[in-house]
C-alpha cells in the first residue's frame, strides 16, 4: 500500500502533531502499520478480508467491555475516535481500518519459560474478564463446534477433491487420510463438546497476538475472531502453538502454561478432559479454513501444504500423548490427580 493510501484512513484523525508510518507486523486478514505522532504512538489495522463495519464495531465493544474493568491483570488495544467521534473508519471505496493506542513491549517467546506461565495466566485473566461482559452485538462468527455447518461446503470427499486439486496428492496422501479420519472421529464428539461451558472468547489467542515486556506477559491483541464458544476452546488454541514448537519438551511447555491458567482459574473435570479433542478441532478448522482460502484463489498451494503438514502432526502427536495429557489437564487445570 502507498502513503496515499494509508492517508486516506490517518486523515480523518486529530493527531495534533505530524504522523509517520512504520512497517507493521501484518497477518492473513489485515494490514498493520505502526504510527507515530509526536511523542505518541498507535496502530493502525487495515481490513483486507471483509467490508462488514458491524464486525468490527463488535470486536471494539467487547475491548471497551474489558477496558471498563478495573481487576485486568494485561492490557488491551484502546480504540482511537475519528474527527467524526467514530472508532471505525471508512475509505472512500468500503474498505475499513481502526486506529488503537499502542502497547508497549515484544512479542512473548514460547522458548522462555516465564512467558508460557505469563500467558496461561494472562489467558485465565482474559477467560474471567470475558465472562463478565454482555455485548448488545450477536457473534459473528460461528463457534468451533459448528465446524460442520460452517464447512458444509467442504465435505470429506471435497477434502480430498481440494487436496489433488491443489497438487497434494498423492504426496501428502497419509496428512490428508489422517485428517479425514479423524474429522470422522470428531463428529460424534461435537455434540458433547457444544454441551461444555459456554462464554465469549478470544478465539485466536496465541504468542503472536499477546504482548510481553522483560519476563511478563502484559497484552493481549486481535479480538477480531471473537465469539460465543467453549471457554476450554481458549486454551486448546494456545496449546496448539506449543505442541506446533520444538519437538523436545512439549509435555513441559504445556504443562507450564496450564500451571499459570489454572493459579488463576479452574477449569470443570469435563472440559479438561475435553482439551484434547478441542486440540484436534482447532486443526481440523484451520485446514477447512485454509482449504477454503485455496479455493477462493486467496493462497497458493504451497500455503495449505503447510498447513496440512502442521495439522496432521499435531492431530498425530496430540493422540499419541493423549493419556499423559488427560492427565496433565486434570491436574493442573482441573485440580484432579490421576495416575498415568
Amino acid at each position: 500500500m502507498s502513503q496515499h493510501d494509508f492517508a486516506t484512513f490517518l486523515d480523518q484523525y486529530e493527531f495534533g502533531e505530524r504522523w509517520e508510518i512504520a512497517a507493521g507486523d501484518s497477518g492473513m486478514n489485515n494490514t498493520t502499520r505502526i504510527v507515530q505522532a509526536g511523542n505518541n504512538r498507535y496502530v493502525l489495522r487495515i481490513y483486507n478480508n471483509h467490508q462488514n463495519k458491524s464486525t468490527v464495531l463488535l470486536e471494539h465493544e467487547v475491548l471497551f467491555g474489558l477496558l471498563e474493568q478495573d481487576a485486568r491483570l494485561f492490557d488491551v488495544p484502546m480504540p482511537v475516535a475519528n474527527r467524526a467521534g467514530q472508532t471505525v473508519t471508512e475509505a472512500p471505496g468500503g474498505k475499513l481500518a481502526t486506529l488503537c493506542h499502542f502497547i508497549e513491549g515484544k512479542r512473548p517467546s514460547a522458548e522462555n519459560i516465564s512467558h508460557i506461565k505469563g500467558l496461561g495466566i494472562a489467558t485465565a485473566a482474559l477467560c474471567k474478564g470475558l465472562s463478565a461482559i454482555k455485548p448488545h452485538g450477536e457473534p459473528i462468527y460461528d463457534p468451533y463446534y459448528k465446524l460442520e455447518q460452517s464447512y458444509e461446503a467442504i465435505d470429506l470427499p471435497a477434502m480430498r477433491q481440494i487436496a489433488n486439486e491443489a497438487g497434494l496428492l498423492p504426496e501428502f496422501e497419509e496428512q490428508i487420510a489422517c485428517l479425514q479420519q479423524e474429522r470422522e472421529r470428531l463428529q460424534k464428539e461435537l455434540k458433547n463438546i457444544a454441551e461444555l461451558p459456554r462464554q465469549w472468547i478470544h478465539g485466536d489467542l496465541n504468542f503472536s497476538n499477546s504482548v510481553a515486556r522483560g519476563d511478563a506477559v502484559v497484552g493481549l491483541l486481535d479480538f477480531e475472531f471473537c465469539t460465543v464458544d467453549v471457554r476450554a476452546m481458549e486454551l486448546a488454541v494456545v496449546i496448539v502453538d506449543l505442541i506446533d514448537g520444538a519437538d523436545e519438551g512439549r509435555l513441559e511447555r504445556i504443562a507450564l502454561f496450564c500451571e499459570g491458567f489454572g493459579s488463576e482459574l479452574r477449569l470443570t473435570e469435563a472440559e479438561a478432559n475435553a482439551i484434547t479433542l478441542l486440540l484436534k478441532l482447532r486443526m481440523l478448522d484451520v485446514t477447512l479454513h485454509f482449504m477454503t482460502r485455496w479455493r477462493e484463489q486467496l493462497d497458493e498451494a504451497a500455503i495449505l501444504q503447510k498447513i496440512v503438514i502442521q495439522a496432521a502432526k499435531i492431530v498425530n502427536w496430540t493422540g499419541s500423548n493423549e493419556p499423559r495429557l488427560k492427565a496433565l489437564f486434570l491436574k493442573h487445570l482441573a485440580g484432579v490427580e490421576q495416575p498415568l
